[in-house]
């Protein structure tokens, strides 16, 4: 039984955890969808258009977009309104983790191969480049969206509808832990396939990127100025995303595998609140990747550039498309 301040403070640890959902998960929510859009119209436009590095960071933006809309929006919708909309049906909720795993590592994944695209570009063996051309980039996509639909496929069959203390004992949705197998597949899936893998690979690869960077200057003089700038930007702008990928998601992965290590041990309501407040810290901090186009602006010129011309474009059509319903309406009156 729970004493009195006990309970209190477990409620105090709910409500900030709660609040924190609610109003910076938020924030972040419309950062990050303004963010994934913006790199989808900027990654569409003709300066990146012919670059396979550009195709792979589209795609991945696709993702990005649709995994905010089925993972962070539920879960302030879940934890911050009280509302979870998605646990009357143990078949939704299994497929819902499905699909949010699978949106999150395709992205991570095709972001990775950015990272290992610009090495293979700065090196100097010139018959390494033909796995940075778009044809090759379009096989890599397809091949990786086929690859997690079949390799994810276990996570259907570990997440389940379960009580949780510090949700007033709500059925909650997640793994449960309840065979060795789910325990592996946390592991591999959400903690090193989602987590410690992509960030780590692309750090290793953007130090070698700039331990080359100099090479890729010089090979860049006998082109023209615009592509020889382009390219140094998108390998900087690259460079600087990996860097904040490593601070956003290797405390997720971290933290996963502590729930993970401690899962057979017992725990107090308080420690489960605790956690709680962490996870939604940690979590937070995880899909704030999203927000990469913020270190796109910063990092390039180019991509700036781009993205005012497509603003541009976007306000015009708009603006169009108003007239054309306004002119549209007199006319029936008329």
């Amino acid at each position: 039984m729970l004493n009195e301040t006990e309970h209190n403070v477990i409620l105090q640890y709910n409500f900030i955890s709660q609040q924190l959902t609610k109003y910076a998960g938020i924030l972040l929510y419309i950062l990050c969808f303004f963010g994934t859009m913006m790199n989808i119209l900027s990654f569409k436009c003709q300066t990146y258009r012919n670059r396979s590095c550009s195709l792979y960071l589209l795609i991945a933006s696709l993702f990005d977009f649709l995994h905010l809309n089925l993972g962070p929006l539920s879960n302030i919708i879940e934890y911050g309104f009280n509302y979870n909309w998605a646990i009357h049906s143990i078949a939704f909720c299994k497929i819902k983790h499905y699909l949010n795993f699978i949106f999150s590592v395709i992205s991570a994944t095709l972001t990775t191969f950015v990272s290992i695209e610009r090495y293979i570009l700065s090196s100097r063996k010139n018959a390494r480049w033909k796995y940075c051309t778009r044809p090759f980039a379009v096989r890599c996509i397809q091949f990786t969206i086929l690859f997690w639909l079949i390799i994810s496929i276990p996570i259907l069959f570990c997440y389940t509808r379960s009580h949780h203390i510090s949700h007033n004992e709500q059925f909650v949705c997640s793994n449960t832990f309840h065979s060795f197998i789910c325990r592996l597949t946390q592991l591999l899936y959400i903690c090193i396939f989602n987590g410690f893998l992509p960030p780590i690979i692309m750090m290793i690869f953007s130090l070698l990127t700039c331990r080359n960077i100099q090479q890729l200057r010089q090979r860049s003089l006998l082109k023209s100025v615009l592509i020889q700038t382009t390219n140094y930007q998108i390998t900087t702008m690259f460079i600087l995303q990996s860097i904040k990928s490593s601070f956003t998601s290797l405390p997720f992965a971290i933290f996963n595998t502590y729930l993970l290590l401690t899962n057979k041990m017992p725990k107090s309501a308080l420690n489960q609140a605790k956690e709680n407040l962490i996870y939604q810290i940690v979590y937070l901090l995880f899909w704030s990747n999203y927000t990469s186009f913020f270190v796109y602006m910063y990092s390039s010129d180019i991509f700036r550039k781009q993205w005012t011309k497509t603003l541009r474009k976007l306000m015009y059509y708009l603006r169009k498309s108003k007239q054309s319903k306004y002119y549209y309406r007199t006319q029936l009156v008329l």
